[in-house]
């Protein structure tokens, strides 16, 4: 069998979740389109929205471009994968900043704007953008043969590369954390089933990012490698950009009224961000 048919286990299987991912990909831009244009319609630009277009723009550059290297049969590795390897984890880091501005801002938005949570969440977010820019450069392509494709991976499948996912995995964590304590303060005043308060206040997608980024920070530092050419450190990553994409757009049209400053926060209504 030729080199782009004969592939390690390990290869494949990331070759069969990176279409997964396309797959959801694609879905949610075609769901999402017409909330899209919804909200484009909307006369002002705060920064939420802002960020909500772009993420539906550089989501698609990402991880198009990426899905195309990683599928092509005539790449080669020497000259094509060694130019192209630095576009994977620079266009991510730039989308988790993205998405993790928009869990700063809304996070928030729904805490009265506190200066001690805002301090501590542009502190976290600070710390990611240092931390995944640094980790760009210990970034290299898989050495898979020609054929087989193009896909970045940790330098030398180092495990302490994973701090590049870790550090928005932490923010992430934090997000989760406020947006369920301050849902948790509104049952007093209105009580709700777990279930209708998770909806009503777009719990389920702050917890949906936090979870899938944890796995992928697992693989990272638990997944052995049975080689150089292993790409299993970084089989979840294609995933966990793409929901942590999507799903903090979903946050932003969860957002009841205007979203100037945020967003308010109420405690009545449906959560729109579950659909």
């Amino acid at each position: 069998l030729p080199p782009s048919l004969n592939l390690p286990a390990h290869l494949s299987a990331q070759k069969y979740f990176f279409v997964c991912t396309l797959t959801v990909l694609a879905w949610d831009t075609l769901v999402l389109t017409p909330r899209s244009y919804k909200l484009g319609r909307t006369k002002t630009w705060p920064a939420l929205k802002a960020l909500y277009y772009f993420l539906q723009v550089w989501v698609l550059a990402d991880f198009i471009v990426t899905g195309v290297m990683f599928f092509s049969t005539s790449v080669l590795q020497a000259t094509d994968c060694h130019r192209f390897w630095p576009y994977e984890p620079i266009c991510t880091a730039i989308l988790l900043f993205a998405a993790s501005s928009i869990h700063v801002i809304r996070i928030s938005a729904i805490h009265s704007h506190q200066p001690r949570i805002r301090s501590l969440l542009l502190i976290l977010l600070f710390v990611q953008a240092v931390v995944t820019a640094i980790c760009c450069g210990f970034y290299r392509h898989v050495p898979l043969e020609d054929g087989q494709g193009c896909i970045a991976g940790p330098l030398n499948n180092q495990s302490w590369v994973g701090i590049y996912w870790l550090a928005p995995t932490l923010l992430y964590a934090t997000t989760f954390a406020l947006a369920v304590q301050r849902s948790l303060q509104t049952l007093e005043a209105k009580p709700l089933t777990p279930w209708r308060l998770m909806l009503r206040d777009s719990l389920n997608l702050y917890g949906s990012i936090l979870l899938v980024n944890l796995v992928n920070v697992l693989f990272y530092f638990i997944m052995t490698p049975t080689g150089a050419n292993d790409p299993i450190k970084t089989i979840v990553s294609s995933m966990a950009g793409v929901l942590t994409a999507t799903m903090s757009m979903r946050i932003v049209l969860g957002v009841r009224g205007p979203l100037e400053n945020g967003g308010s926060f109420s405690a009545s209504g449906t959560g729109a961000g579950s659909s």
